[in-house]
């Protein structure tokens, strides 16, 4: 999308290229005018001069110079549109269309319908992800045309001349006249069939490393619960190990299964706490995204302070709740994430006379993985742990 919005916002550059030869044609100063437009404005001049030219005079009443130099500029404008690595369609205002460039017929493998009205663009077939025809209504160009929009957009799967299917993306926005009048709408036509074949591989690809992921989670489970059972250890310890593996399996499969690379601190928050707390957790706060190394992390922080608010904390009392709210704040040194769990209604909590496994995970593992701060709280209200990190953490070395 970067480069196809390179190429619609800067146009005069690729045309000033492909048409330096052009220029002692031109009855006006080519590169301080055309070349420096914008497509929209490209766009509004190809109606405007194509409106002047075949529909609003006559040979009589526009003399031969302004005709001569106006159709000159509608060639050039004309030219410009035929650079562009795209495929463009322009409708007038009442939604017909008056231009497609020859990108955009070679895309197809037809002809541009030269569509009277928003009507009767139903002549475009193209079908929704779910196999349902988009409607003559649906298109951007209708959109704008029709419901005022400033901008539409849609991927559709559509029908070529030949029969067969490819992936489009069409983006529709208005053209605006120098007296800011919508006196048309262009949309931009890009192929993106590679794109979705991509997306497919990646998918299947996703679920193959998901399911083998669960596999290798599954061995190490047992030669764990195998080799502590040969050793005489105690069940409880044995279940609090499990238990450990489920949460980091359950949420590895979770990030590998959805958006890999990045998870959200709400859904990681969920996946964990729910099972375990129920409706005594309370939790709040606004859609975070963070890298998935680091939601790897916060499962296991999140899941040892939930089972130690059950044997020790808030939740080992009916009455205990906890509370548990995240914030993105701001700072001269930059943006950072707070995370706050507050426990309440329990018994006074008491700092340990020595750490374990679950304190290193919640302290100096999250602060390396964050790059943040913890602290830790022990109150005769309730245990209470914050954590503050840099937002934009994917970006450190590691």
């Amino acid at each position: 999308m970067a480069l196809v919005a390179w190429y619609l916002e800067d146009l005069h550059w690729t045309v000033w290229n492909a048409g330096i030869c052009l220029t002692t044609c031109c009855a006006y100063d080519l590169e301080n005018t055309m070349f420096r437009k914008t497509t929209n404005e490209i766009a509004a001049d190809l109606l405007r001069l194509q409106d002047e030219i075949f529909s609003k005079k006559s040979d009589a009443d526009l003399p031969s110079t302004t005709a001569h130099t106006a159709s000159h500029r509608l060639s050039f404008l004309e030219a410009m549109m035929e650079t562009v690595p795209v495929g463009l369609i322009m409708a007038d205002a009442d939604g017909k269309i008056i231009y497609g460039n020859s990108h955009l017929e070679k895309m197809l493998r037809h002809q541009v319908f030269h569509s009277d009205n928003p009507d009767y663009y139903g002549e475009w077939i193209s079908f929704h992800e779910d196999g349902s025809p988009v409607e003559a209504h649906e298109y951007p160009l209708s959109r704008v045309i029709r419901d005022g929009e400033d901008h539409s957009e849609i991927d559709v799967h559509y029908r070529r001349g030949d029969g067969t299917l490819f992936w489009i993306r069409i983006i529709g926005q208005p053209v605006i006249d120098a007296q800011g009048n919508r006196i048309g709408a262009t949309v931009a036509v890009i192929d993106i069939d590679e794109e979705r074949r991509l997306q497919e591989t990646q998918n299947i690809l996703i679920a193959e490393l998901n399911h083998r992921v669960k596999n290798a989670f599954s061995v190490v489970k047992s030669i764990v619960s195998q080799s502590l059972r040969k050793m005489s250890i105690r069940s409880d310890l044995r279940k609090t190990i499990d238990q450990r593996l489920n949460a980091y399996a359950v949420a590895h499969s979770k990030l590998v299964g959805t958006e890999w690379g990045r998870g959200d601190i709400e859904a990681v928050a969920d996946d964990v706490l729910i099972p375990i707390c129920g409706d005594r957790i309370i939790m709040s706060g606004p859609k975070i995204e963070i890298p998935s190394r680091q939601a790897l992390s916060f499962s296991m922080a999140f899941y040892e302070l939930a089972t130690n608010a059950l044997k020790y904390g808030a939740l080992s009392v009916p009455a205990g709740r906890i509370y548990l709210t995240w914030e993105l704040t701001k700072a001269t040194d930059g943006s950072f994430v707070e995370l706050h769990w507050k426990e309440s209604g329990g018994p006074a909590a008491e700092d340990p006379s020595e750490t374990g496994f679950g304190s290193f995970i919640t302290g100096r593992a999250l602060q390396m993985e964050t790059g943040g701060e913890v602290n830790t709280v022990f109150e005769p209200d309730g245990f209470k742990w914050h954590l503050r990190m840099p937002q934009n953490m994917e970006d450190r070395t590691i």
